[in-house]
């Protein structure tokens, strides 16, 4: 897989992209430099400054000009990258020397790298121009005119906002001017717009200078730094009306005011809340007028006495036609005012762009529908976004953690921002903490999400507000269909009351809307609707819960979904029905769905109640047992000792003895008690002669792990071969028959009635085989391979992840780094996309190697998704340990940081290890700068 497929970029030659990004990388290095000069035209005495004329830059002097080429190289400027440079100039040296051009050429190349050996050695001979010099950042700056080159964007970007910030304009930030100039520059060199046709006078530039703070220090600053949302949208699209609709909190405002700073072209922000809607042609027109024509006689016969607002537009209108300016005027809370007056403002300014801010209130439905515009909303913070603000406010968090905070808040950024706030203050810091008491409605201080999403619910008709209540509940989308039978059994509202109630809650941007007409609330929404919705009472709550079960039950029967079974399972617990959860807790491919958080709890409850039968108590212990022994947690003895007490107090049968002593000599096992371990392997021997071929086949394997955990590999070995025949016959395939095929197509090779069980312990049996080959310095992919196969068929994302990253960890003891790489791309990464299982994100992304970590913009930043720009690593990773990383983020295209990375604006530059490796093999040192470490194992 390519850099760019790494990146979730869909091309189809992914070398053209490469080259493409290093083109652009090229360009706006130029303009970046040019911004530069413009910067300190006054201060060098320049006259213009013209870009992309004969060369890139040419800056002329008082009878002198500068031809300035510019050059970005990743490697050491050579001399096939000036050649063609050095023949341009000598063909502009001629036209001077002819008279044709006035002034002393003079000829610069601008490089972010110095020279290469053979180039310096041709700059050090006799023979080179006298008039031809190359600057990079270490030349000698005794001879440097010009600004000085810098080796990166990013230093080139820095050194532009110092010359910014010594102009007056305090109410601007620097770099606000900087890009809105890398902007124009850009637009300059297109020569589309005949102001600025490639030369920016000096004499101008202060004009220049003002009407850009005049456009832009109406904007509130956006905030430092500022957090690129998920799939940002661009500012500046080619459409003419653009509708962004979200509720307070959604970062509407600040990504206006962050895109402001990119975007070419004139921009006006004007905040309507309080305008009357008569009033708002004028005072748009009045606006754009004096802001773009300023005084003079123009804006005299712009400006006629007794024209109307409208008027005033039309004319503004054609005279900005007629000069070809793009003029995009931003309007803020557009929600309040009447869609008719909106309407005919956008009808008089025809021939400028609007950009239209509201919350989805007032008649934005209205002036949707009329516009034939569709709405966007931007899509909150991921949650390596969330990560890096939850860092910086000093809270701990994992991958999980931010993921639930998303969940809870739709990602929106004050809710975000709130909602760690409130951590930081009241939960020390814990975002777990925080998250289970938000999902409980049990929070102790109101959020910004309560009061702002509160007034919402409070505007709601009664019978749409009762159908949000109720869909609250159900943080799964579920079809229309579905939705429509849970809301009539637990309301009992009829069919039409239903459709206006999903028309109502979509309007106003409650209702999200999937493909395959599934549906769900908000979930921003849905946390404030669960709050309301238990003022019901507790009984009226449970009936809600019943109904939706029964819903879930049946949808999860006809389309099976994660997401579905755990909030069945959860319902399940909350309704008090122990029998289904303490059924599936003892079922192994249960504890492969990460869905045990959400019965544990209810597990241990029913463990502990006498008032429940002794098998359902068995079987809950059981189920914390097995978890617990899959974690590692210390808990595990207890929940083995209370199953020893119930089976001596109430006489349960030899199944039941087995499934605890299995349970128990592993536990000894993995504690180093080899004789106790053994002692019950011998005791239990008899007691599984007389259980059914299917329990012997579990017991010989679970020896086999005891066996392997005491250091018997050889014994494990013996032990767990003839049980993967066994499971090959079973379900009718053989090892020839799964090399070549993957999952979907050893699905149709199965024999007829195979079970699921027996695909998972064969699966269990390989891996049992892989490791203990591993113990005897023995190379073993087949094995791993083939495990994560059958893993995948029976939809064990937790057996397979893990065993994923032990093969990926195989091959890179080999220093295989190819076969690793490729295993991430083509098993692991895919299933973590498919399964969505946040604990994954570290240990997953930590065993990436770093060539599968670099890529530029909006990347996959091993295996984490990174939406900042500018993310880049400062060191080649060539004779480099594979698993290190080094990371330069940009603090003015401040974004999304890592997990738990610090916030870029504070650093330029850091560098991070992810779960960087020692030479030792099988030596793990924790992630460093991340809140959450990988254990070793």
């Amino acid at each position: 897989m390519t850099q760019a497929e790494q990146r979730g970029v869909n091309v189809l030659d992914p070398a053209q992209l490469v080259r493409i990004e290093a083109v652009h990388r090229g360009y706006l290095f130029q303009h970046l430099y040019t911004v530069q000069c413009l910067l300190s035209a006054v201060t060098l005495s320049m006259k213009s400054v013209e870009v992309e004329g004969d060369e890139d830059v040419e800056v002329q002097f008082e009878g002198r000009r500068i031809y300035v080429q510019v050059k970005h190289r990743k490697e050491p400027l050579a001399w096939n990258d000036i050649e063609e440079a050095l023949a341009r100039f000598g063909e502009l040296r001629a036209v001077h020397k002819s008279g044709q051009r006035h002034g002393e050429p003079a000829f610069l190349i601008v490089s972010n790298a110095a020279p290469n050996g053979p180039l310096a050695a041709r700059l050090a001979a006799a023979d080179w121009p006298d008039d031809v010099r190359i600057d990079w950042p270490s030349a000698d700056p005794e001879q440097r005119i010009l600004p000085a080159p810098q080796s990166s964007l990013i230093e080139t970007a820095e050194a532009a906002c110092k010359l910014a910030g010594d102009l007056p304009f305090s109410t601007l930030a620097p770099q606000t001017l900087v890009w809105k100039l890398a902007g124009l520059v850009s637009l300059a060199a297109t020569g589309e717009d005949e102001n600025l046709d490639h030369t920016f006078q000096a004499g101008e530039l202060p004009n220049l200078f003002e009407q850009l703070v005049m456009q832009l220090q109406d904007l509130p600053l956006p905030p430092s730094p500022y957090r690129v949302q998920e799939h940002e949208p661009d500012l500046l699209t080619g459409e003419r009306v653009r509708l962004i609709v979200g509720y307070s909190g959604a970062g509407k405002t600040s990504w206006l005011a962050q895109s402001a700073q990119h975007a070419s072209g004139a921009m006006i922000y004007l905040d309507v809340a309080d305008t009357p809607g008569a009033a708002l042609a004028n005072a748009v027109a009045r606006e754009v007028a004096g802001r773009l024509f300023q005084t003079g006689g123009g804006l005299r016969e712009i400006l006629l006495p007794g024209a109307s607002g409208r008027e005033i537009l039309q004319l503004l209108s054609r005279r900005l036609a007629e000069r070809g300016e793009i003029v995009t005027v931003a309007l803020d809370n557009v929600h309040q005012l009447p869609a008719d007056d909106l309407m005919g403002m956008i009808q008089s300014g025809r021939d400028m762009r609007f950009v239209l801010l509201g919350r989805p209130e007032g008649e934005v439905s209205t002036l949707e529908a009329i516009l034939g515009v569709t709405r966007e909303a931007l899509l909150g913070w991921g949650p390596d976004t969330v990560a890096a603000a939850a860092h910086d406010q000093g809270c701990q968090s994992g991958a999980a953690d931010c993921q639930r905070l998303i969940e809870l808040t739709g990602s929106l950024p004050l809710f975000v921002l709130n909602a760690i706030s409130v951590a930081e203050s009241d939960y020390y810091g814990s975002l777990k903490q925080l998250c289970a008491d938000l999902a409980r409605s049990a929070h102790t201080r109101e959020i910004a999400q309560d009061l702002i999403l509160g007034r919402v619910f409070d505007r709601l008709p009664k019978a749409v507000a009762d159908v949000a209540e109720l869909l609250s509940l159900c943080d799964a989308p579920l079809s229309r269909t579905e939705v429509q039978s849970y809301v009539a059994a637990a309301n009992g509202s009829d069919q039409a009351v239903f459709d206006r109630a999903l028309r109502h809650l979509v309007s106003q941007g409650l209702l999200q809307v999937f493909a395959d007409d599934r549906i769900k609330l908000h979930d921003a929404a849905r946390a404030v609707g669960m709050g309301r919705l238990l003022l019901h009472g507790t009984e009226s709550v449970k009936a809600r819960r019943e109904a939706l079960r029964a819903v879930v039950q049946k949808s999860l029967v006809e389309n099976w979904h994660p997401t579905k079974l755990s909030l069945f399972l959860r319902l399940s617990g909350e309704v008090g029905r122990l029998d289904v959860l303490v059924e599936m807790a003892t079922d192994e491919l249960f504890h492969e769905m990460s869905v045990w958080p959400e019965v544990e709890a209810y597990l241990e409850h029913g463990a502990q109640d006498e008032a429940v039968p002794p098998d359902q108590r068995i079987k809950a212990l059981d189920g914390l047992a097995f978890a617990a022994l899959k974690s590692g947690s210390e808990r595990a003895g207890l929940w083995l000792d209370q199953m020893d007490a119930l089976i001596i107090a109430h006489n349960l049968g030899a199944e039941e003895q087995l499934r605890v002593g299995m349970k128990r000599m592993n536990f000894l096992a993995g504690v180093g008690d080899r004789r106790g371990a053994m002692r019950l392997v011998t005791d239990l021997t008899p007691v599984v002669k007389t259980l059914p071929p299917g329990h012997q086949r579990v017991f010989w394997y679970n020896v086999a792990c005891v066996e392997l955990a005491l250091g018997d590999a050889e014994a494990a070995e013996k032990r767990v071969q003839p049980l993967i025949r066994d499971y090959y016959e079973l379900i009718g395939l053989t090892p020839d028959k799964v090399m070549g095929n993957n999952a979907p197509q050893l699905a149709r090779m199965l024999k007829k009635g195979a079970n699921v069980d027996d695909i998972k312990h064969l699966a269990d049996s390989l891996d049992v085989l892989a490791k203990a080959l591993d113990a005897q310095d023995q190379f073993s992919p087949l094995a791993r391979t083939h495990a994560l196969k059958f893993y995948d068929l029976a939809r064990a994302p937790d057996s397979l992840f893990r065993v994923g990253q032990d093969l990926v960890d195989q091959f890179v003891r080999k220093r295989d780094f190819d076969g690793a790489l490729n295993m991430m791309e083509t098993i692991v990464l895919p299933q973590l996309r498919q399964w969505k299982l946040a604990d994954y994100l570290i240990s997953v992304a930590a065993r990436l190697p770093e060539e599968a970590v670099y890529s530029p913009v909006g990347s996959c930043f091993r295996g984490i998704a990174l939406k900042s720009t500018g993310c880049r690593p400062a060191v080649s990773s060539k004779g480099k340990n594979p698993f290190t990383a080094t990371v330069m983020t940009d603090p003015f295209l401040t974004g999304s940081c890592p997990l738990g990375l610090p916030s870029s604006a504070r650093s330029s530059a850091r560098t991070v290890y992810f779960a960087s490796r020692g030479r030792a093999a099988d030596d793990t040192v924790p992630l460093t700068q991340f809140s959450t470490a990988r254990a070793k194992r």
